[in-house]
């Protein structure tokens, strides 16, 4: 936990001091932009809000205590609150994730089995190279392509009705193909390697199913590394929502970042880095205490370091005998 909150303040601290401390301050840049003027009331009011007038250390502390309030600032662009911004394309953001990265687990479970245990060579073949395809592929031409197929040609999926369970379905598809291939990959790889145990010829001798074989011992020996790299495509999967929601227009927070980046709204950029930030270690966080649900020979220990007791107490994971 220690390790998680430490990486969302680093992240915070280098975000910040990318986007305000370096010379080029974004603020008085937005207000002073000729194409795109800002009253100069309104302007007086932001720069004494974000307190322009002082050093960059001051307004770091300054802007840091209103984080621990809540107070996220307000958009360059809008002047609304960053806080208002969120709640409106959170929602919708999280919503897609969450199918997305269930579509990502069904499609790398499903080509990771055949291709390791389908019977048929050619069937193998295929599979082994979706992982190359689907990375290759970028996931807009991903979502142009579905629009095309269920939308223009069979009409199954309107591509301008976004709300509901039928918006959602292609958008949750092309993020999901899209960050389904690495898992996808190391799945094939750690059920293969899983598969080659001496294990699994015991189990055979003690007259258990092909089927039974994969769904209780293989799957779990082998999906370690998988796990891993799922809890990873957190980011992923977020970032992937900034084109796939501007492919599919879905008012979410994919579009609000998009849309922060284009006209350079910092203090709504800086949120956006923070949330992505927090959300990525406490996925990761979640899936490092769940590896011994997963594999129980994998446990957490605390030990003493004997030959650096000034140290002090370390949690080290050790695998046990099975």
């Amino acid at each position: 936990m220690g390790h998680a909150l430490l990486v969302v303040a680093l992240v915070y601290l280098l975000t910040y001091w990318v986007l305000f401390a370096l010379p080029g301050d974004p603020v008085r840049n937005r207000l002073e932009n000729p194409q795109n003027p800002v009253p100069p009331e309104q302007a007086q009011v932001i720069i004494e809000y974000y307190n322009l007038d002082q050093s960059a250390v001051e307004q770091f502390f300054i802007t840091l205590g209103r984080l621990f309030q809540g107070d996220l600032g307000y958009s360059l662009g809008t002047g609304r609150a960053v806080s208002e911004l969120f709640a409106q394309g959170i929602g919708s953001t999280l919503l897609l994730a969450l199918v997305a990265f269930g579509i990502a687990v069904l499609i790398a479970a499903l080509v990771a089995v055949f291709a390791v245990f389908s019977r048929s060579a050619a069937v193998r073949a295929v599979l082994t190279v979706y992982p190359s395809l689907a990375l290759s592929t970028p996931s807009f031409l991903v979502g142009l392509f579905l629009l095309q197929i269920f939308s223009y040609q069979l009409g199954w999926v309107s591509a301008l009705d976004t709300d509901g369970p039928a918006g959602l379905i292609l958008p949750a598809l092309t993020l999901g193909i899209a960050v389904s291939p690495s898992v996808t990959q190391v799945l094939i790889q750690g059920l293969g390697e899983a598969n080659d145990q001496p294990f699994v010829k015991v189990l055979k001798a003690k007259g258990l199913s092909r089927a039974q074989i994969i769904g209780r011992h293989l799957l779990r020996n082998g999906s370690i590394p998988a796990l891993t790299l799922l809890a990873l495509t957190i980011a992923d999967l977020i970032a992937g929502s900034v084109i796939v929601e501007s492919v599919f227009n879905r008012a979410g927070l994919g579009l609000v970042t998009e849309q922060a980046v284009r006209s350079q709204d910092s203090p709504v950029v800086l949120a956006v880095v923070l949330f992505v930030a927090a959300l990525y270690s406490v996925v990761n966080l979640i899936a490092d205490l769940i590896y011994s649900l997963i594999d129980p020979r994998i446990v957490i220990t605390e030990s003493r370091v004997a030959q650096h007791p000034a140290r002090g107490r370390r949690l080290r994971v050790r695998k046990g005998s099975s």
